[in-house]
């Protein structure tokens, strides 16, 4: 665990120890307004994937900003235990669960809140089955129906519903629906959507499916921050479980243009062994690096050539002015998810000054 330098609040932004991971709230809560304000109007509901940024006291803000179905999605059990133990009521898990140690623990979990596990084989309903006999409670289950990415998922049509009818019958599970991933689809307009409706239009064929085979289809879970809007269209979905939309990543920058990055990093510059290189004290280790460099917001002119463990080089070939030693930059991770589990803790800034620090909980919650 990290051993940050905290500084009281109101301290200016600038005047944080660096390496930081800030989170400008003004921005945060107008993201939060834009696609929550869209969720009130629709007819499927958000599910926040707090996955994203760990951090319950954010995801307490994304329940009360409406629009939602009163719950979040996680990706792990740690993650769903850091979220029940924070207040949180209903929780969806989107990883398949195949072993019996963690099902007893989401057993544990639905003694005091709405859980939800997704399956794709019998194996999994068996483990499911046997540890809500065993601690006496109800599990929701959904399908997990393969679509776009070599993912987790059975087929969609006969077998999603084969296995539902499965779910059906297990003790101690209760059907849910059917919830699917499609992955990210890059690109902007026409093209994202009409991929978009291509993969989430077989989970809806398997709805239908499954409902001239005499289940009840309480939900169907697809989409995220790249499609919300597109899912939420489509008659049939039920919830949407976008996460990186909260806090925006370069990713998303330029796809989801109505909404801005709340979250960066604060670095400051180090050196400067070149007249067109300067060097920050934010590396792989504070950003991020797994599959693009982060971006550098209101300096166009400057450009990252690489990441270091500790280190950002940034070249200023074309820079309208150099960096001077003990500046502060910003940058805004590439990756959201994979930023914020790097941090113990998240600086909440507003107007430019410190506002609080908030515990990124689940942070390395792998299990």
């Amino acid at each position: 665990m990290e051993r940050p330098i905290f500084k009281p609040i109101g301290t200016p932004v600038e005047e944080l120890d660096t390496p930081a991971l800030t989170l400008d709230m003004g921005v945060f809560e107008k993201n939060l307004q834009i696609v929550h304000s869209f969720f009130k109007k629709s007819d499927a509901k958000l599910r926040p994937y707090v996955g994203t940024h760990r951090t319950p006291a954010l995801a307490h803000k994304q329940l009360a900003a409406g629009g939602t179905v009163g719950g979040v999605a996680v990706g792990t059990v740690g993650q769903a235990e850091v979220f029940v133990n924070a207040g949180v009521n209903d929780v969806l898990i989107t990883t398949v669960i195949p072993m019996q140690s963690k099902a007893a623990r989401i057993v544990a979990l639905a003694h005091r809140a709405t859980m939800t596990v997704v399956v794709d084989n019998v194996a999994n309903i068996d483990v499911l089955s046997k540890a809500a006999k065993a601690g006496g409670v109800t599990l929701n289950v959904a399908v997990d129906v393969h679509t776009r990415l070599n993912g987790t998922g059975v087929e969609p049509g006969k077998p999603a519903v084969d296995l539902a009818q499965q779910v059906a019958k297990a003790d101690g599970l209760e059907f849910a629906g059917f919830h699917s991933y499609e992955g990210a689809i890059p690109g902007n307009g026409e093209a994202v959507a009409k991929e978009s409706r291509k993969w989430i239009q077989k989970v809806l064929d398997t709805r239908e499916a499954a409902e001239k085979a005499g289940l009840d289809v309480k939900s169907v879970v697809v989409g995220g921050t790249h499609n919300y809007d597109i899912a939420a269209g489509m008659k049939g979905v039920t919830e949407v479980p976008a996460g990186t939309y909260a806090l925006l990543d370069e990713r998303y920058r330029t796809q989801r243009s109505e909404l801005k990055s709340a979250a960066s990093i604060m670095a400051t510059i180090i050196s400067t062994p070149a007249s067109n290189v300067a060097v920050g004290d934010a590396g792989m280790k504070s950003c991020g690096n797994d599959t693009g460099l982060p971006g550098i917001p209101g300096r166009p002119d400057l450009s990252i050539s690489y990441l270091s463990a500790e280190h950002t080089n940034f070249i200023m070939d074309k820079a309208e002015r150099p960096f001077t030693l003990g500046e502060k930059v910003r940058l805004t991770p590439w990756e959201i998810a994979v930023t914020c589990n790097l941090y113990d803790y998240m600086m909440a800034v507003r107007n430019g000054k410190l506002e609080a620090i908030l515990d990124v909980t689940a942070r390395g919650r792998y299990r």
